[in-house]
Formats: structure tokens, C-alpha cells, sequence
């Protein structure tokens, strides 16, 4: 009998600046985007931490996805958890053949963007779909609409609103 572990799924971001146009060719399904289109991406990618060369880190989105994905396997205590990118490294096809290689059968699959809807989760259920091709899948959807969910994040927001008024900042 097999292993069933997480797959947390996430859009992905660049490397590097300089692959921002490859990057958004994978995001428009290989549409090509007007040159300044993707410089004003590069703008808001370097605002974010992005950089011209490699940094001993990844990049910030990939490294807090990663990290998400480390914090749900200690949370969980023995179940490995994945991390698969639809539109840059790791890919979900990649990932999705590492965990067969692990000896994974059943995957519990969770698409971490907020919304749920066809066009966009839809996404990424059909490349998981597409590569775990005779493995057990049960796809998480509607987490965010969880009440324990919005509890977390009212209190998050409201302990960062208590703290900025202390401060005297306004929102």
C-alpha cells in the first residue's frame, strides 16, 4: 500500500528578473506580451525583492511559499508535504513524478490562491490531474471560505491595526 501525502500548489515567480518575459509567456499560455508589459512587471517584481542574479535565497514568493510547505509538514508530524508551481520551478509535473519516485500514491492536493473558481483553481486541478495519472487526488477547494480562516486573519488584522494606532500611524 502506498503513501499519501500534501501537494501545495502556488503560481510560481521567477528566478531572476531576466526571465520575467519566459516567466509570463508560461503565465498567457504562450502569448507574448509588449516589451513594456514586462519591464513594468520587472519594476514590481524588484520592488519585492526580485533581483538581476540569484540570491542565496530564493526569490521572496517561492521562498514563503516553501516555507509554508515546511510549517504544514511540522504542523502535520509525519505526513510530507510538496510544493508544486504551475508556472515556474518546481512544476507540478516535476514535483508530482518526484513523489512517485517517493513511493506516493494518494495526494491531497491544495491550491493556495484564495479564490476558487474554474479559471483559475481549474488550472491547477487539470495539470495535477494531468501528471498523477493512475494516483489517488482529492483536490482541496473553498479553504479560504473557512470560518476558522477569516477568524485568523480578523485577528491578524486587528492586532496590526491596534498596533499602528499605538504607534499613531494611520491605515
Amino acid at each position: 500500500m502506498g503513501r499519501s501525502a500534501v501537494l501545495l500548489l502556488a503560481h510560481g515567480t521567477p528566478d531572476v528578473l531576466g526571465e520575467m518575459a519566459e516567466y509570463l509567456g508560461k503565465v498567457t499560455g504562450g502569448r507574448g506580451l509588449p516589451q513594456e508589459v514586462v519591464e513594468e512587471l520587472q519594476h514590481r517584481y524588484a520592488q519585492i525583492g526580485l533581483r538581476e542574479t540569484p540570491g542565496v535565497e530564493a526569490p521572496p514568493l517561492t521562498k514563503w511559499t516553501m516555507t509554508q510547505g515546511h510549517l504544514l509538514e511540522q504542523a502535520l508530524a509525519g505526513e510530507k508535504v510538496y510544493v508544486g508551481m504551475r508556472n515556474w520551478h518546481p512544476y507540478i509535473a516535476d514535483v508530482i513524478a518526484q513523489m512517485r519516485t517517493d513511493g506516493v500514491t494518494r495526494i491531497k492536493a491544495v491550491c493556495l490562491a484564495p479564490q476558487n473558481s474554474r479559471t483559475s483553481v481549474g488550472l491547477y486541478r487539470r495539470a495535477v490531474l494531468a501528471a498523477a495519472v493512475g494516483m489517488e487526488v482529492e483536490f482541496v477547494a473553498g479553504w479560504a471560505e473557512s470560518s476558522a480562516v477569516r477568524r485568523v486573519h480578523s485577528a491578524t488584522i486587528l492586532r496590526h491595526c491596534s498596533s499602528e494606532s499605538s504607534e499613531g500611524s494611520k491605515l
